[in-house]
């Protein structure tokens, strides 16, 4: 039957409002069909559900994404794993948004996945003294760099896991620490300075060595 609850009534009109603003909004970007786009709602409810989030700000995370330029069905997977590891890290919804496109972004060239990333800081922060909320700040703040100094995505985690329980610094801190890092290492003046100290920089054909 019709509830007739006033209070109740005026919840479900706010909220079906909001929906709607919304999906609005990300077909600014998606410029998807009418059914398309209603399909592509449902699933960002199914996302909610299961990962325990509103839908506001389900579809807020899946707005950034679209901006990025994905398809719906990539859009969908990424929040999906954003939104795990928001619940795990702690982090809001956007911040472990922005620390998985980070990561992402930075070693994508390898072909690793959102959801590989995801399984692997879980994986590490259940054998270690680290939690997913450190490994996804300093990714975020180091990945890039680090990709250039030629350090590997399972290389990376690994420094910032053991520099973490050795020193329980937080993620950020030492993200930034490696990020200062990779990026003066690779400067000609410091690869020399670290060859006169006796540190091996280059093959034997001389080529730069990964940072690590």
């Amino acid at each position: 039957g019709v509830n007739n609850n006033p209070i109740v009534s005026g919840v479900l009109v706010k909220n079906t409002i909001e929906v709607e603003k919304s999906l609005v909004e990300i077909n600014t970007v998606l410029n998807a069909s009418g059914d398309s786009l209603q399909k592509f709602g449902n699933k960002l409810f199914d996302v909610a559900k299961s990962t325990g989030q509103t839908f506001d700000v389900v579809a807020k995370g899946a707005l950034e994404l679209a901006r990025q330029g994905l398809s719906t069905e990539e859009t969908l997977k990424r929040i999906n794993d954003a939104l795990i590891l928001s619940r795990l890290s702690g982090l809001d919804a956007q911040q472990s948004v922005e620390g998985l496109t980070a990561a992402f972004n930075s070693f994508k060239e390898t072909g690793i996945t959102t959801s590989q990333i995801l399984n692997k800081l879980v994986v590490v922060s259940q054998k270690y003294s680290v939690s997913e909320r450190d490994l996804i700040e300093g990714l975020k703040r180091s990945a890039s760099v680090a990709d250039q100094a030629g350090v590997s995505f399972d290389e990376l985690v690994g420094i910032i896991t053991t520099v973490q329980e050795r020193t329980a610094r937080g993620g950020a801190v030492i993200g930034n620490a490696f990020k200062t890092i990779f990026a003066r290492i690779q400067d000609t003046s410091a690869l020399e300075d670290l060859k006169n100290l006796g540190v091996q920089v280059t093959d034997l054909e001389g080529k730069i060595l990964p940072a690590t």
